[in-house]
């Protein structure tokens, strides 16, 4: 029974080492991976994440390669190896989002004790030396801090809020691969 082509995603290759590696850009190529000269894995998870499959169950990954490529136990060894590739990404990725969320909650604290310090000077300031300032410079003087304190607090809370979320995208992808049934096929 042939399979959908709603329920395939095809590479087509000229040799299996484009299949994970970039290359030289060649634009008269007629594949779009030679045109682009980027690994043809790659561009299938980019795929993926933008518009992934409406049904995953029996999905196919078909690989189209000439026929001198071809060897009899292709099809088995390549649907390892693209396993094994898309376990070490994830890997990758979910070790990637630990170092992030250590380095930016660190970074969290680093800022956030400068601006308590800041805050703090200021209070002391406002206390003793500036006791008799106006309402009005005491007014730019808290704007200032809160502008301060927003900026400098933005990009660990972004980070630790959003970073998670493209690895994460790309592991969904990954893993939807090793689910499916690598299949070769020789190119036309």
């Amino acid at each position: 029974m042939a399979k959908s082509a709603d329920k395939m995603v095809v590479l087509e290759v000229d040799t299996v080492d484009q299949i994970f590696n970039s290359f030289d850009s060649n634009p008269f190529s007629e594949l779009a991976t030679a045109a682009l000269g980027e690994a043809a894995l790659e561009r299938v998870v980019t795929r993926l994440q933008f518009q992934p499959l409406q049904d995953w169950d029996n999905a196919q990954l078909v690989v189209r390669l000439p026929p001198d490529q071809v060897t009899p136990d292709l099809q088995e060894r390549l649907s390892v190896a693209i396993d094994r590739y898309c376990q070490a990404r994830i890997e990758q990725n979910d070790l990637q989002v630990k170092l992030g969320r250590r380095q930016h909650a660190i970074g969290m604290v680093a800022v956030t004790v400068l601006v308590l310090a800041v805050m703090a000077i200021a209070y002391l300031l406002f206390n003793t030396v500036w006791a008799g300032a106006g309402q009005t410079v005491e007014y730019l003087v808290a704007a200032s801090i809160s502008v301060f304190a927003w900026v400098i607090l933005w990009d660990p809370l972004e980070a630790l809020v959003f970073d998670w979320a493209p690895p994460a995208r790309e592991n969904r992808a990954l893993g939807h691969i090793m689910d499916m049934d690598v299949v070769v096929e020789i190119r036309s």
